[in-house]
């Protein structure tokens, strides 16, 4: 079982000491000039993430607990991720697309809005190939809301007809894993809930930033 999947079950991690550094600009000094600052561009730092269309059966899904997604809508959506991460120079890199066969009963209590039983089968009798640090479920139904995020977990879920774009919708529950919460005051936000609303602040990067190298380093 790679490391990678032993991530993807663990929903409670404990957070460890982690610094991410940013060097201060270096400064162009001539005797005749003020110092003028060099305004350097920050590392891309780079998550794998692996996308999962849930359905009933492979060869004939049942339409009303399947999702209606296709492999080419799951690139659409990454693409408009990565166009909104890059706020914060952070980019999603697809390590799969993969349909996966989920038993009636399980699919039934998500839409419900029930994750649980869908957690403790995985391994058992779902199979999740090719797991990464991020994870994302794309399904029919989730009992209401356009997205979830597990609490302290690296998987999100996205319902098949959200309120707002699905770019959005998944931009903002990374956003979750990433460290950020919801922001109440502003509709153009990516935190914000329920809007169109796309933009990070750069104190929301900063966040994003530091929660992504300790996914990297371990820590998270």
């Amino acid at each position: 079982m790679n490391r990678h999947y032993i991530a993807l079950l663990v929903t409670l991690t404990t957070l460890v000491g982690c610094t991410v550094t940013r060097e201060s600009s270096p400064t162009l000094v001539s005797q005749t000039s003020t110092p003028v600052a060099i305004d350097l561009p920050r590392e891309i730092i780079g998550l794998s993430i692996s996308l999962y269309l849930l359905v009933d059966d492979k060869e004939e899904p049942d339409p009303a607990i399947s999702t209606h997604r296709t492999e080419a809508d799951l690139r659409e959506i990454l693409e408009g991720m990565n166009d909104i991460w890059s706020q914060a120079d952070v980019r999603f890199d697809l390590q799969t697309i993969e349909t996966v066969a989920v038993p009636d009963a399980i699919l039934q209590g998500m839409q419900a809005g029930s994750l649980e039983l869908f957690f403790r089968e995985i391994g058992n009798g779902i199979a999740l190939p090719q797991t990464s640090v991020i994870n994302g479920f794309f399904l029919r139904n989730v009992g209401g809301p356009n997205g979830m995020t597990p609490l302290r977990s690296r998987t999100f879920f996205v319902i098949d007809e959200p309120s707002v774009f699905d770019r959005r919708v998944s931009s903002h529950e990374i956003g979750h894993i990433l460290g950020l919460h919801h922001v109440l005051d502003d509709p153009e936000r990516l935190l914000f809930s329920g809007t169109n609303g796309m933009i990070l602040t750069e104190n929301e990067a900063t966040v994003a930033r530091y929660f992504a190298q300790g996914i990297i380093q371990g820590a998270r």
